[in-house]
Order: structure tokens, then C-alpha cells, then sequence
């Protein structure tokens, strides 16, 4: 539960998703305490925070910030009853509340429903996967009480050091990074994953936005801060190798490039992103996986479309990928 950073612990949160845990963070200053990430709101995470708690006789009401990095439910689900149960500040981006409101509105699920079956995902597994979202609903706590807006370049204190607040995007746009320069630390939540990528998503109609090229971006930014020590949003604490920003970036255009040749095998009659999804999921695509596979397939034709390698074209209520190339 301890980690090389001095009053920081690692409270590993279950989920009940193929990805089993989330990492929340518990932080002494003195005689107060803050949270980062807690959890989805179910009834494992209560459980699991009244446990901690009790471990280290910390009371609900010495803890004074939640921190939030992402707008995810397993990171933010479990924020607004915490906040109701403590009293404490909620802190994110102000990206993070304005996408929460938005995903985590009613009509979010029938916009999904409609963004999968211009995929071209067959209609009874659309359904069933739309039935998933909107479960999922019922495990994000609203937040009622005091927001705090966390701006990039900010300075915050945690366990009596500073911290600089870092914002990234592709993952989730205005993703919050805490990075204590003197150690060479980010606090990250899924900016940075040890044997995993994040899953970068896109949904066409959202918006003219651009996930991957935001997430190279923000690799890119991260790499010049020379970090030496992660705590990540999953998995355990690492210390990134030097090869570790190349390897991520050479993964997703090893992606990119297999998304070219399955667009070009697929010749003048073009294919749809559930067929490319298909082919580079196919060993994990179930009901669960599906929309992180067809927004992860999304984000890579997305970021090649944008290279005018690709064209999306919308026809019959369907959405069909080609080479940008006459035929």
C-alpha cells in the first residue's frame, strides 16, 4: 500500500470489469488527508474505503480535496458520495466536469446506440451494449458540493511538497497529471500505464477532435519532464525505461498501419469500422469490450483520416472507411 513517495498509499480499488482495479491514492498532510481517483461508486468501493480508513484511523471528515484525473467512471464514479460522506473539495479540470455532465447524462446511451450502429455492429449486440452503458449510469455518484477548477501550471501541496498540475488529452481530454519536479514523480492516473496503453477513443459526430494525435502530443510533453517514477491509475508503481515513450508511440502506428492494410484489402467497396474493429480485436471483442474496441478502431481511422491517408463516408446509415485514393 506504500509507495516511494514520503505519506502517499496506493489503495488498489476492485472493479468488476476485465480491467479488475482501479489505483486510488490516499495522502497525508498532517493531520489531514485528500483522495485521488475514488473509485466507481459501488458497494465494493465503499467497503473497500471504510476498510482503508479504519486500517489507518483516518476519519471520513479529515479528509479536506478529493482529486480527480479523469472524467472515467472507475476514476470519478465513486467522487460526488465520497464528497457527501467527507465534506471535503472536489478538484478536477474543468474539461473533466463538462465531459462527466455530458457522458453521464440520460441521452448519452442513445447517442452511443446510434454512434454503433453507424459502426455497422450488428443490431441485437448494439442493444445489448447500449443496455451496458446505461447501467453504468447507476454507478457514477453526482457531485453536489464544492468544484474546484485545476488549471495546467497550478501549484498544489501534497504530503507537504509541491506539486505542478500537467493536463493531457487522448485518453481523456483534460486528463490531470500531479508532477513533483524535484523527485521526478507523476502522479498520472491513465496518462501512463505500465504494460498497457490507455484506451484512446473517438466517436464520429462528437466533435472535429483528434485523440490520438492528442495523446502523441501529450507522450511527447511528458517525455521532456524526464519522468523517473510513475503512480499509475492501474497497475503497480514503475519506473518508465528509456525506450518506454518510443515503444507506446511505435505501438499505436503499428496499429495505424495494420488499420491502412485493412482498409486497402478492402478495395473500392470500403469497409466500416466495426469490420476493422473486428480484425484488430477479434481475440477480445465480446459485449464488454465493444465499445472501447469500436472507439479505439475509431480514433485510429480518425487520426489517419485526418493524415488524408483515409476518407469516412456516411451512406445508408453507415459510416464506410476508404483509401484516399481514386479508384
Amino acid at each position: 500500500m506504500k509507495t516511494p513517495l514520503k505519506q502517499i498509499y496506493q489503495i488498489r480499488i476492485p472493479l468488476p470489469f476485465r480491467l479488475n482495479h482501479v489505483n486510488s491514492y490516499l495522502v497525508q498532510d498532517g493531520s489531514f488527508w485528500s483522495v485521488i481517483d475514488p473509485g466507481l461508486d459501488t458497494l465494493v468501493t465503499e467497503k473497500s474505503w471504510v476498510q482503508t480508513l479504519h486500517q489507518l484511523n483516518v476519519k471520513p471528515s479529515d479528509i479536506r480535496n478529493i482529486y480527480i484525473t479523469h472524467f472515467h467512471p472507475d476514476h470519478y464514479g465513486f467522487a460526488g458520495k465520497m464528497q457527501r460522506w467527507t465534506g471535503a473539495e472536489v478538484n478536477a479540470s474543468g474539461e473533466t466536469y463538462a465531459l462527466a455532465e455530458r457522458y453521464y447524462s440520460q441521452g448519452q446511451s442513445e447517442r452511443n446506440l446510434h454512434f454503433y450502429l453507424k459502426s455497422g455492429i450488428p443490431e441485437t449486440l448494439a442493444q445489448d451494449v447500449a443496455e451496458l452503458d446505461s447501467k453504468l449510469l447507476h454507478q457514477i455518484s453526482p457531485i453536489t458540493g464544492t468544484r474546484v477548477n485545476l488549471l495546467e501550471g497550478d501549484s498544489i501541496v501534497l504530503a507537504g511538497e509541491p506539486y505542478e498540475i500537467v493536463l493531457g488529452g487522448g485518453h481523456a481530454e483534460g486528463s490531470v497529471g500531479f508532477w513533483n519536479a524535484e523527485r521526478q514523480a507523476l502522479i498520472g492516473g491513465d496518462l501512463l500505464l505500465q504494460k498497457i496503453t490507455p484506451n484512446i477513443t473517438y466517436q464520429y459526430e462528437e466533435d472535429e477532435g483528434n485523440p490520438l494525435e492528442s495523446y502523441f502530443a501529450t507522450l511527447n510533453a511528458l517525455e521532456r519532464r524526464m519522468v523517473r517514477t510513475v503512480l499509475p491509475g492501474h497497475g503497480p508503481v514503475f519506473q518508465p525505461q528509456t525506450d518506454y515513450f518510443e515503444s507506446v508511440i511505435a505501438h499505436h502506428k503499428e496499429r495505424l498501419d495494420h488499420v491502412l492494410g485493412i482498409v486497402h484489402e478492402a478495395g473500392s467497396a470500403g469497409t466500416t469500422i466495426y469490420d476493422i474493429s473486428m480484425r484488430l480485436f477479434s481475440k477480445v471483442f465480446d459485449n464488454d469490450n465493444a465499445r472501447f474496441a469500436l472507439g479505439e478502431t475509431a480514433a485510429h481511422v480518425r487520426y489517419l483520416e485526418r493524415q488524408k491517408l483515409l476518407r469516412v463516408q456516411e451512406s445508408g446509415g453507415k459510416y464506410s472507411v476508404f483509401e484516399n485514393v481514386p479508384y
